[in-house]
């Protein structure tokens, strides 16, 4: 059996277990937190990256790309990477907006600040950090609603692990109940096809103890 070690609020973690779903790739799954990570392979100098993925055959995969491109060239059934060259380009490009920029300036500027800074730290929010998090948000939510309007998914006729990376993201955010989605239909209603799919259904029963999700959170009419 593969192991995934995770932490429930993080964006890359919920982006592998995503996957994992869609592909009907068994695993089971181990919580590690970031702030007290153990060391769990004993060869290795430093802690584990999270996510960090166990295979069947024991080789070790840390971080979401090298998991996810290791699963992909194994697992060929059915690829989450587009169809056409340019729905693989758009993917990667969209991919890549949501797990490095969006993480950057709206992830890691709300949820750390609103959730982790109180166990990485012992420090309350920075409330700068929210705002700034929040007013980034927009643009984002923007681009989501446009993209949404022009195409069945974000990167084409299909679901792609564009569409999980920024679910992944955004469901972090959405934990904290930041996101107004009354503001965003189109991109509500995309979030909606995502948050309905099986794939999904473990991401809506994590919680963080003490730190209760936003009530409408596991709501798939929201």
């Amino acid at each position: 059996m593969r192991t995934l070690y995770h932490y429930p609020l993080c964006a890359f973690s919920r982006l592998v277990r995503i996957y994992l779903k869609e592909k009907f790739l068994e695993h089971e799954l181990v919580v590690e937190y970031p702030w007290n990570r153990k060391k769990v392979f004993s060869e290795y100098p430093l802690p584990p990256d999270i996510p960090t993925l166990v295979d069947k055959d024991g080789i070790v995969l840390e971080g979401w790309y090298a998991i996810i491109e290791h699963l992909e060239q194994i697992h060929k059934t059915k690829s989450f990477f587009g169809g056409t060259f340019r729905e693989k380009a758009e993917t990667r490009r969209i991919t890549q907006l949501f797990n490095e920029f969006f993480f950057m300036d709206v992830t890691k500027q709300i949820v750390f600040e609103k959730i982790m800074k109180k166990h990485t730290e012992n420090r309350a929010p920075d409330s700068s950090c929210i705002r700034k998090g929040t007013a980034a948000l927009k643009t984002y939510m923007e681009h989501i609603s446009w993209l949404a309007d022009h195409r069945n998914w974000l990167a084409g006729n299909d679901i792609t692990i564009a569409d999980m990376a920024a679910a992944a993201q955004i469901s972090c955010v959405d934990y904290t109940g930041t996101i107004d989605w009354e503001q965003y239909p189109i991109a509500k209603d995309w979030y909606a096809r995502i948050k309905s799919r099986p794939s999904f259904r473990d991401i809506l029963d994590d919680r963080i103890p003490d730190m209760p999700p936003a009530k409408h959170y596991a709501n798939l009419d929201f």
